[in-house]
């Protein structure tokens, strides 16, 4: 017997459950008070809503799901199942300072500046990475001649590299988590801008954009990374003294950024309208550049060359997200006509590094669902809530309720499963249908415990959160605890690195396929642009 259950707390106002896995079938939840009597008495106070044994593909597990919505009153319950016991929290606000970590956690992965006790407490470190970059050819060549400053930025994920494309979707997560819900933004983060009149989750993007601002070229292009040639050892950042690479412009980083600067320059304009015009200047010049550069050229890296790859097969998703964001913030029928000619042919509800358009989408349906014409409008959302449908019926049909096929968990296996947790959120908010909040509930129960491994995959939150990361700061700070509030990529078994294949048996099911240790690249790695869904997500529910 095994008891999975959101290990942060649960909101009083809303559907609680959890899951138990094994045979067993005496289950009850009692209060601290009841807790008592049970011991003295043996007297059953309380029995939750026991659902029948079902089978899951994907973790092999035979679950019963626990129901006690019933239970309203904040506090703390005990949760017994066959001589087990686990401890539920009921609060107002569960998700409140999880959401301020997942932003912080950004704060955590700033390049190029010091973290000081002030502000990073135990994880401080020195600054890092503060040469200059030289230019890679793509047959390996240096060019001498194009030698840039581009510190600043975040860390992309374990390693020290910045690439802009998953930048730029980080990004886009946060801001529109910021643009849909701005009232679970006010808290100070005490990052060093806090208090300077911008809401802290602002002042951590600006951050980013800076750095993503010096990777444009003088006619428009983003280069597409900062990398050292390797991945670097496990050492702190300020270790890290190897030399720094520049990569060549690319077309897909070139479109994300576009999208990710103007949705910026919209999202700023209220506060400081000079960098917003500086951002406004920038996605324009971009969008000129992909548009003097039609014939699409994917990235790879350069021989004997081993960062992240990041590389594309298409960017008509990213185009047609920076046409909506630039539409919306221009009213240029340029854009208009770039948007119109993508709408039917991209991916519209997807929200990764890889595939962009979601982004489009929520621009179009929320942002300007004022401004364009109410036949594209209509279209575009049948296809989203089709869309939203498709991920609804994947999570009822997992006992965990997991929007995540079987055959599905990848490297980041948690990016897809907080990306449907969006869209099922937005579809929520389309139509007022409480079953897409309720779906997107269990994915957001998935990070924090109800996931068949049992693990929080959030760093620092809940009884059984993972410990430890494939994150070099975690290894080498000299701290026992590893740098809260990261997202862990969790279970991976299509593509596992060899400590993974060779300390988990290859009969694992998917769903399980994960170990809580450092070495595992494939399952255990962070990256911003997981932390970035999960800022979204955890917002959504600490809002309403």
């Amino acid at each position: 017997m095994s008891i999975h259950y959101n290990q942060v707390g649960y909101d009083p106002h809303l559907p609680k459950r959890a899951i138990l896995t094994g045979k067993g079938e005496c289950c009850m939840i009692l209060s601290e008070r009841e807790l008592d009597i049970y011991r003295q008495t043996e007297t059953k106070t309380c029995e939750p809503a026991l659902s029948e044994a079902a089978y899951d593909e994907a973790s092999g597990d035979t679950v019963r799901v626990v129901d006690f919505s019933a239970i309203s009153e904040p506090g703390k319950y005990f949760l017994i199942a066959d001589g087990e016991k686990v401890t539920i929290i009921i609060k107002e606000k569960p998700y409140h300072e999880l959401s301020n970590a997942l932003v912080k956690g950004l704060y955590y992965q700033r390049c190029g500046c010091e973290l000081p006790e002030k502000h990073a407490g135990n994880f401080r470190h020195a600054p890092c990475h503060l040469g200059k970059a030289t230019l890679v050819k793509d047959n390996g060549e240096l060019d001498m001649n194009t030698v840039i400053d581009c510190t600043g930025g975040w860390h992309d994920a374990g390693d020290y590299g910045r690439y802009i494309a998953p930048a730029a979707v980080a990004v886009a997560h946060m801001l529109y988590s910021f643009e849909f819900f701005p009232q679970v933004y006010r808290d100070r983060l005490d990052i060093p801008e806090s208090g300077n009149g911008l809401p802290d989750i602002l002042n951590e993007c600006r951050y980013e954009l800076e750095w993503m601002l010096k990777m444009q070229r003088a006619d428009g292009g983003l280069y597409h990374k900062v990398a050292t040639k390797y991945f670097a050892k496990f050492i702190m950042p300020e270790d890290d003294k190897d030399e720094l690479f520049l990569f060549r412009v690319s077309h897909c980083s070139t479109a994300a950024f576009a999208a990710s600067a103007a949705q910026a320059s919209r999202v700023y304009r209220a506060y400081d309208t000079a960098f917003a015009d500086r951002l406004l200047g920038a996605a324009k010049k971009a969008w000129d550049w992909m548009e003097a550069n039609p014939v699409f050229e994917a990235f790879v890296n350069p021989p004997d060359f081993h960062s992240g790859g990041y590389g594309d097969s298409s960017c008509e998703d990213e185009l047609f997200w920076a046409s909506a964001e630039l539409y919306s913030v221009t009213g240029e029928d340029c854009y208009l006509a770039a948007l119109e000619k993508r709408a039917a042919i991209v991916d519209i509800a997807q929200f990764g590094w890889r595939e962009t358009a979601g982004f489009g989408t929520l621009c179009c349906l929320f942002i300007m669902k004022d401004k364009l014409d109410k036949d594209m409008l209509a279209a575009l959302k049948e296809r989203f809530l089709r869309s939203a449908d498709s991920f609804l019926e994947l999570a009822k049909k997992s006992r965990y309720g997991t929007a995540l096929a079987a055959d599905k968990y990848v490297w980041g296996s948690i990016l897809p499963i907080l990306n449907n947790a969006i869209a099922l959120i937005c579809a929520g908010l389309l139509t007022g249908k409480d079953e897409y909040s309720k779906a997107a509930r269990n994915q957001l129960d998935y990070l924090l415990g109800i996931n068949a491994t049992g693990y929080s995959f959030v760093t620092g939150f809940g009884e059984r959160a993972y410990r430890f990361p494939h994150h070099r700061p975690s290894y080498a700070d000299g701290v026992d605890d590893p740098v809260p509030g990261l997202v862990s990529g969790g279970p991976n078994k299509v593509y596992p690195d060899h400590v993974a294949k060779m300390t988990i048996p290859p009969d694992t099911p998917p769903a399980k396929f994960y170990i809580d240790h450092t070495p595992t690249a494939s399952s255990n790695e962070i990256a911003i642009y997981w932390n970035s869904p999960a800022v979204f997500v955890a917002a959504y529910f600490d809002s309403i």
